[in-house]
């Protein structure tokens, strides 16, 4: 937004009274601006409905923001006091002061103070105490509580603690501060959930870079080379990272699905300055790059493994995405599509099933809606999905057929050889409208192993448990007596080609990883060359 178009649209900003008619809308505001900001989700909205029934309440100084026919702030005055003995006298306070925070850098929030802290010193109150953000109300006037004799009742006098004298008498005053008894009535979790409720879905998180002041929360949705994007409430923000990220390995670095906290520069590119702890990790070796590793993608709970019923079915591949996801500590869920061109699809999913006991497996038709109902246990608000599988495999279809909207371009399928066309050629971050995430990822052919010995584990749990009951615990599981592996293959239980599998992803892990940690170390030798260099 250039200086122009932003001081337009602070000209348009209108500060006026709260009606009926704005209730739920100066609610949503009010969730909005605070939600994970101290923590999961937020009270506020539950404040500012309790306060308005309080006998504290003062609506005639209280003021709501519009900007184009939508409240975009709020600032709710109520009654407080100063406690000293005996003596108790009446002041002011404010809370919550809220900001739409798709609006933000706009002046919203110092056009509301600016207006109501002239009509409470018209009004005749003596001053205003608070507990707000120390960086923020200075640049209005507030001053540090802290030396003035007054103190918040609970906290004593934090840098968060200021004062704003209105009028004659208040510098007198002299004891602790105490709010209106409504926001203590705000507490109870379950009262929060119920009334949240009413408000459309947003996702609570516990991170621990909570509480958040000037930074802003966002998710990333793409990553290109060294460009982001992060998705932060409706918006899509263009963003490059702090320089300490490029001391970092490549783990540390911003992937799709990352919660970051950022620095929003409303002219350019905003800066990355964290990022958050991570619940999943999906990664693989870049085969390109021989050893080294692949970072997909962060913070999902399913891992949607896309293969379709044709020549793309490959049950080596769909073992070792498994084994991915679990290592990521991800749900796998295979989702075995274009159903209708198979005539017989439960000999497919009876092996897949087989692969561990820790998968599911379903197959459908996107095109023609078949199935698809099944898949509705994993698409409840606030859960991400991350789509993995070959091209032409049906992940855009699907991608379609969950979101009901052409949110996808699809790709066709080269019938010499039943394989598609790159439809997706990078990472990114699909919000749909019911709350539920989907990170699509470009097709894969081909999926390595390394660093994958608890993904290989999981996935292959039944054969480690076996190899338990052998005789000898060095049982190299070839001719040894009272191997628990060989008679389980000829009793059937075990098939020879599945036994082969887990040896051959074992095989692979241990030899891409050595190759992964001599790789690592030849980089950080050369950074630590790099850095002589420059110092000299």
């Amino acid at each position: 937004m250039n200086s122009k178009n932003s001081n337009n649209t602070k000209n348009n900003i209108i500060i006026r009274k709260e009606t009926k008619d704005d209730y739920y809308a100066t609610e949503l505001c009010t969730l909005r601006a605070f939600w994970n900001i101290h923590g999961p989700g937020c009270n506020e909205h539950l404040m500012v409905h309790k306060l308005r029934d309080s006998a504290d309440y003062l609506p005639e100084i209280s003021r709501v923001a519009e900007l184009d026919g939508q409240i975009v702030g709020v600032i709710m005055y109520h009654k407080a006091r100063i406690v000293d003995g005996d003596q108790e006298t009446e002041i002011i306070t404010f809370g919550p002061l809220a900001v739409e925070p798709t609006c933000f850098n706009m002046g919203i929030g110092g056009k509301l103070l600016r207006e109501t802290l002239a009509l409470a010193k018209e009004a005749g109150y003596l001053g205003i105490a608070l507990c707000g953000e120390p960086d923020y109300y200075p640049k209005f006037g507030f001053l540090r509580g802290r030396g003035s004799g007054l103190e918040h009742n609970m906290f004593g006098t934090p840098d968060p603690f200021m004062i704003y004298p209105l009028n004659d008498g208040f510098e007198k005053l002299r004891g602790k501060f105490y709010e209106a008894e409504v926001f203590e009535e705000c507490d109870d979790e379950e009262e929060i959930a119920e009334y949240t409720k009413k408000f459309p879905y947003y996702k609570p998180l516990k991170l621990s870079c909570q509480w958040l002041h000037a930074e802003k929360l966002g998710r990333i949705s793409e990553v290109r080379k060294n460009s982001y994007t992060i998705r932060f409430w409706e918006k899509e923000i263009p963003a490059k990272l702090k320089g300490h990220f490029y001391e970092s390995d490549a783990e540390g670095l911003p992937l799709v699905g990352d919660y970051v906290t950022f620095a929003y520069n409303p002219y350019g590119d905003s800066t990355i300055l964290s990022v958050c702890e991570r619940t999943s990790l999906l990664q693989r070796p870049d085969q390109a790059k021989t050893g080294t590793m692949q970072y997909m993608a962060a913070n999902a709970d399913h891992v949607f493994i896309v293969t379709s019923l044709n020549e793309d079915y490959s049950y080596n591949r769909i073992a070792r995405y498994i084994s991915v996801a679990l290592q990521g500590n991800v749900t796998p869920v295979v989702i075995l599509t274009k159903s209708d061109l198979c005539e017989d699809t439960e000999p497919y999913v009876e092996e897949v099933r087989s692969i561990s006991d820790k998968v599911r497996v379903h197959a459908i038709s996107a095109r023609y809606n078949t199935g698809m109902d099944v898949l509705d246990q994993y698409m409840t608000p606030g859960t991400t999905i991350c789509l993995m599988g070959s091209s032409g495999a049906g992940k855009s279809t699907l991608i379609n057929t969950l979101s009901k909207e052409e949110v996808m371009k699809t790709g066709e399928v080269r019938m010499s050889d039943s394989t598609g066309k790159h439809t997706t050629t990078f990472r990114r971050l699909i919000q749909l409208e019911n709350g539920v995430t989907i990170i699509d990822t470009p097709g894969m052919r081909e999926i390595g192993i390394a660093n994958n010995e608890e993904g290989v584990s999981e996935t292959f749990s039944d054969i480690e448990e076996l190899a338990c009951q052998c005789r000898f615990s060095n049982c190299r599981h070839d001719t040894e007596p009272g191997c628990a592996i060989r008679a389980a293959i000829e009793s059937g239980e075990l098939s020879q080609e599945r036994y082969d599998l887990y040896i051959s992803l074992r095989r692979e892990n241990v030899r891409n990883y050595a190759k992964k940690k001599q790789i690592s170390k030849w980089i950080k030798a050369e950074k630590k060359a790099r850095n002589r260099r420059s110092e000299n």
